[in-house]
């Protein structure tokens, strides 16, 4: 069963899909410490999802929106686990998780 969407529900799905980017990038650009930066690239990943399904309703394909979100989701879980581990490495070696104490691995 679909759900009729009026043009002000597809508006503010775009608004909402465009605000978390937004706000992931604010996050990823201002925060210094690791953790909130991947938390930003979380934020920014799921505005993308959300912006894929409402590409995907609003042109009339929505099973290939949804396979698109999947794949979306699968490059999602290897990048937050990538980070995730990169995340352990870091506090090992700097545990204020600060990322402007990573300049000094430049050499």
């Amino acid at each position: 069963m679909q759900l009729a969407m009026t043009p002000w529900l597809d508006g503010l799905n775009t608004f909402l899909s465009i605000a978390l980017f937004i706000i992931g990038l604010f996050c990823l650009l201002t925060r210094r410490n690791v953790i909130k930066q991947v938390i930003g690239v979380k934020i920014m990943l799921q505005g993308v999802t959300l912006g894929l399904i409402q590409a995907g309703h609003l042109s009339g394909d929505v099973n290939f929106a949804q396979t698109m979100v999947i794949s979306a989701l699968i490059v999602e879980a290897v990048v937050i686990a990538v980070a995730l581990a990169l995340i352990v490495n870091i506090f090992r070696h700097y545990p204020s998780g600060d990322v402007d104490e990573l300049k000094r691995l430049w050499g």
